[in-house]
């Protein structure tokens, strides 16, 4: 995740430790080992008694850890006090917990049986869709198990002993990272505890009692820490805190205005299209991947320098991904971001001379918002981007920075980063892209120095790297500093020892050999190798996709309990599906072998592939989306597909045709539906129509490989052209066209085949003498899968 900063005080430190922390003992407690147990209440019994209490609580089973390993008094003291609170911190953390988990305070559910984490999509609603016949209304629940693990939910229900058993092994293996942790003071070790913690707790329920157990414990913990921080830095006064505090302990929640501490900042990366997709052909594969890195790289980069400036924890980042990140910042931060634009528009106009730009809006929030309106405020803050976008680069404008003279003389102009480079070189920045992307592929570890940033020239992506504070290196074994595995299987876990991490943006592309000969010299997949590896058409095709109605998802689809911890989860359950999950499935399958992500994360992908693999892997990813949203109706994907006419044609052209074709998919309106939809280079298919589509490809295909003469596509477009024709000129279709091209067809071929075509037969007609709607493009998918060497296209 990255740093913290140095300067913290001792305060922040313990504030930091207490707010992350503070519910650590709901983990331990639920391990169910009865001798910690009667040790805690030995310990606490005077506390537990006076309280009204009849056995040892999470705060007490949290302080009972935090005394035995972390051995800070005030740390262990905020824990065991922070539903009571005794003093500033332990005000400040019991009413940053609250805030955080206000819908348990309103709940009066006791459901103290499930212990499992339900999975946040099981509980989302819009217009009614829940209550659909084609629904099946199940209960899907995460694995108790670390997030390296990764897998989809299931609709098994453990038994309590289970759990408790679960929970144990769990509890084990987390004690024994915890205690890798050499140093509470210093601040490499403390990020040590925030990627352990989100290892461990991610996959397991905050609550179980007066609550619906959807939101994770990792949700939680870290939205207290960063409600907390801002509380920290705004209110000095402690009686202002303890009415408030008093207010939620009555279930009252604070009017507008009261406890405005807080503001939500939106950083969105602009112009990401052109830039990805406008690459040099030769090469692209490295650059493409380069390039995607890199905009998610210093999405989070971005992010993680203005908290660094700001003294914050990166529990204050909320999400990164997609091009865009949020932070949750103090309110008097919204002064600063005009500060912080001017910062970046300097950088990103220097680097990519206006191509490319990070802009910032910022929207103020209250108590009130974090519990009840944090989607809206979000949306707010994205208005003021929107607003920036319409006059990027303004005070570099005004200020005439942006108009200095370049001197020309004996370069040239790359036409791809519009930057000038010698004659008779390369562009040594668009080379660079190309390097990275190699490394990332070649090389197993990225590790990452943090840097002050010192003004300069920028002639490579590396460079931008350093301007935002980090200096990256990428290597073949671990080392010291801030190093993540690139290449970590779905299986592997941290290695706490060595701090070697997970990285989040997705890395993965083929290695092949460069000979056969000699395995150990390999190569990145380029778009030669690519394009052989397709079934008839010799090239490659594109597929882009994202989830349907997410904004919308995010303010309805959670119905009145939009708390920020339940945000921060679905936040971070879609993060993972487009990212660690998505990235480890498709690698586990063979027959996506040389299909690759230039970009998934956040909530959308872009993948290159053999053409002839595209649409059966937007099929995979449509059935992996399903399985891991527990089939819930609201939750769906449309995706457009799309095939270079030529292995050389430039990739762009490729995407922004497929872009609009996403755009028309989401327009796609059949029985009352609209979007679900799957665009086949143009053509637009709904998800429920997709089965017999693909079979009666499938079909075709089939038919030609057992002999039928290749005369049966241009029939199929025959009769397709025939019935286009009535329908325009409202005719009846004459169907015994159809019945007669096929049956002398028949006549030509053998018993298997005629019983090919006659299968075909019945697929294409529908009820009502009308010809199957999407004959022509099934058709024309079985020519080009079968298409061979020579013949025309």
């Amino acid at each position: 995740m990255g740093f913290l900063h140095e300067d913290f005080t001792k305060d922040e430190k313990n504030l930091f430790l207490g707010s992350i922390l503070h519910d650590i003992g709901k983990f331990y407690q639920r391990c169910g080992d009865e001798n910690i147990k009667a040790k805690i209440k030995r310990e606490y019994n005077t506390l537990i008694k006076s309280e009204g209490a009849y056995g040892p609580r999470h705060q007490e089973w949290g302080a009972y850890f935090c005394s035995e390993y972390i051995k800070i008094n005030e740390v262990s003291s905020a824990i065991r006090n922070h539903h009571e609170p005794l003093n500033a911190l332990e005000l400040i953390i019991a009413l940053s917990d609250k805030i955080s988990a206000y819908e348990r305070e309103k709940n009066n559910e006791d459901d103290g049986k499930t212990k499992q984490l339900i999975s946040i999509f099981s509980n989302i609603e819009l217009d009614g869709f829940k209550t659909e016949k084609d629904y099946n209304e199940k209960t899907y629940y995460k694995e108790i198990e670390p997030v390296y693990r990764c897998q989809k939910p299931s609709e098994v229900v453990l038994s309590e002993k289970e759990c408790e058993k679960r929970y144990s092994e769990l509890w084990e293996e987390f004690k024994d990272d915890f205690k890798k942790i050499k140093s509470f003071e210093d601040i490499a070790e403390l990020n040590k505890l925030m990627y352990l913690l989100e290892e461990y707790t991610s996959n397991m329920p905050s609550a179980f009692y007066h609550s619906v157990p959807d939101i994770s414990l990792w949700g939680h913990l870290k939205s207290t820490a960063a409600i907390a921080f801002c509380i920290y830095r705004e209110e000095k006064d402690e009686k202002k805190l303890q009415v408030i505090h008093e207010k939620i302990k009555r279930n009252i929640i604070p009017s507008k205005g009261e406890g405005k501490y807080f503001c939500v900042v939106k950083g969105d990366i602009s112009g990401i299209q052109d830039f990805v997709y406008d690459t040099k052909m030769d090469g692209a594969t490295k650059a493409l991947r380069g390039k995607s890195f890199y905009i998610s790289y210093i999405s989070d980069l971005a992010a993680k320098f203005i908290l660094k400036k700001e003294k914050l924890p990166l529990t204050n980042l909320l999400f990164s991904g997609g091009g865009h990140f949020y932070l949750l910042m103090p309110y008097s931060f919204k002064n600063k971001v005009d500060y912080y634009q001017q910062f970046f528009d300097e950088i990103f106009f220097e680097a990519h001379k206006g191509k490319l730009s990070v802009l910032l809006g910022a929207a103020e929030a209250d108590i009130n918002d974090l519990i009840t309106n944090l989607p809206n405020i979000m949306d707010e803050s994205g208005k003021f981007v929107q607003e920036r976008k319409t006059k990027k680069f303004y005070d570099l404008v005004k200020s005439k920075k942006i108009f200095k003279i370049t001197e020309v003389q004996n370069k040239n102009i790359c036409p791809h980063c519009g930057r000038y480079y010698k004659t008779n070189d390369e562009c040594s920045f668009c080379a660079s892209f190309e390097e990275l992307g190699e490394d990332l592929i070649k090389k197993r570890y990225l590790v990452e120095k943090f840097i002050t940033y010192k003004s300069g020239e920028i002639n490579s992506c590396f460079d931008i790297f350093k301007a935002l504070g980090v200096e990256i290196e990428l290597i073949d074994s671990p080392k010291r500093g801030f190093c993540y595995d690139l290449k970590k299987d779905n299986q592997d876990k941290f290695d706490f020892e060595k701090a070697v991490y997970y990285l989040k943006v997705p890395t993965f592309m083929k290695l092949m050999p460069d000979n056969k000969e000699d395995k150990e010299i390999k190569k990145i997949v380029g778009f030669d190798e690519i394009s052989k590896k397709a079934k008839g058409l010799k090239t490659w095709g594109i597929l882009r996709g994202d989830v349907d109605n997410l904004g919308k998802i995010f303010r309805d689809g959670l119905g009145e309990n939009k708390t920020i911890s339940r945000v921060l989860t679905l936040s971070s359950e879609l993060s993972l599906f487009f990212g660690k999950y998505l990235e480890d499935t498709i690698k586990s399958k063979d027959e996506y072998e040389y299909c690759y992500a230039i970009y998934a994360g956040g909530d959308d992908f872009f993948f290159v592939g053999p053409w002839d693999r595209m649409p059966y892997l937007a099929m995979e990813i449509k059935k992996l989306f399903k399985e891991y949203t527990g089939f819930n109706p609201v939750m769906n994907i449309s995706m457009a597909f799309d095939i270079s006419p030529d292995k050389k044609f430039p990739l762009y052209k490729v995407a922004l045709e497929a872009g609009e074709h996403l755009e028309k998919a989401k327009s796609y309106e059949r029985n009352g539906i609209k979007k679900n939809c799957f665009s086949f280079c143009g053509y637009s298919i709904g998800w429920e129509e997709i089965d017999k589509f693909k079979e009666l490809k499938e079909t075709i295909v089939s038919s030609l490989e057992k002999k039928a003469p290749r005369s049966l596509i241009s029939l199929i477009y025959k009769v397709y052209e025939d019935w286009e024709k009535s329908s325009k000129n409202e005719e009846i279709f004459k169907v015994w066209r159809l019945i007669y091209y096929i049956s002398r067809l028949k006549h030509r071929v053998n018993k298997n085949v005629k019983d090919e075509l006659e299968k075909i037969q019945n697929m294409l007609l529908d009820k009502g003498n009308k010809l199957y709607k999407h004959t022509y493009i099934s058709a024309r998918w079985a020519e080009m899968e079968t298409r061979k060497a020579g013949e025309g296209k």
